[in-house]
């Protein structure tokens, strides 16, 4: 008959002095690396799935040649158009902000739309749309101090 080691591991280890305390090595060294990466992942997560979601759109800002104000009727003919996700004015409504998906739609498109219903406009910019808003963050902060 052979020796079996499980028979008798109780009273070896007690012998030995062997406690068995808390929990083992690979235990804390798994709960350590699922610590870590949840907490990566709650922080890249949020920003892929953005990205994700605003990596075709555009911005393009518009002003009037005769710099007077927008008519309130252009922001919802504007978001009608297919490819238009947003139009917004400024304050003084002399701007016209447009955010469009550049897989759809692109800004001649948008300047013939003008040209259409007669409005005689200037672009004056077209940035990333994520671009545009890290610069209104920024700004926000610079007017916060």
């Amino acid at each position: 008959m052979t020796y079996d080691l499980e028979k008798y591991r109780d009273k070896r280890e007690k012998v030995l002095g062997i406690k068995k305390r808390g929990l083992s090595f690979g235990a804390w060294t798994t709960i350590v690396s699922v610590v870590i990466l949840l907490g990566l992942g709650a922080v890249i997560v949020p920003e892929s799935v953005d990205y994700f979601t605003t990596r075709h759109l555009e911005d393009a800002i518009f002003k009037l040649h005769s710099n007077t104000q927008w008519p309130e009727i252009v922001v919802s003919e504007l978001v009608a158009i297919e490819g238009v996700k947003f139009a917004a004015m400024d304050k003084g409504a002399t701007r016209l902000v447009v955010t469009f998906d550049k897989s759809v739609t692109n800004v001649p498109h948008i300047s013939a739309y003008f040209r259409e219903k007669g409005y005689d406009t200037v672009i004056l910019n077209q940035v990333s749309h994520r671009q545009r808003l890290s610069t209104l963050k920024e700004e926000a902060k610079l007017e916060a101090l």
